[in-house]
């Protein structure tokens, strides 16, 4: 379909899905621990695909861990702050200060690592790296 990666499918699937059929009740505390089981797992089963020498070019590529730490903790928060110079009227001040929250966290472990798996990118140092 489309040409789309079965992950990104499902990944999208699971977004529709907890959109219009959310967890409710006594089913909040299973999902929840599932979800941490399954991240675990998934973070697991990429690192120990991985030959300790692979683990240790990841580790050794400070250039690019630090462009990640530079995108992350300094040019995702400017573009925040820059929306919010360009359209300060456009959202509620409180709403603001959580875009610019989010602008200044990192993305998740199975995302980075995911993302790199399917656009063919060094996955021993997105794994390090997450």
């Amino acid at each position: 379909m489309f040409g789309l990666d079965p992950f990104l499918l499902s990944l999208i699937g699971t977004v529709l899905l907890a959109t219009f059929v959310p967890c409710h009740g006594a089913a909040v505390p299973v999902f929840r621990w599932l979800a941490i089981i399954v991240i675990a797992m998934m973070f697991f089963l990429q690192g120990a695909r991985l030959s300790r020498k692979a683990v240790v070019e990841g580790l050794t590529a400070w250039r690019l861990h630090l462009m990640i730490l530079c995108c992350t903790f300094v040019l995702f928060p400017l573009l925040g702050l820059a929306l919010h110079a360009v359209f300060p009227g456009l959202l509620q001040n409180e709403v603001w200060l959580g875009i610019l929250f989010l602008c200044c966290l990192p993305s998740t472990v199975q995302s980075s690592i995911a993302f790199t798996s399917i656009g063919g990118g060094d996955v021993p140092a997105a794994v390090c790296a997450a």
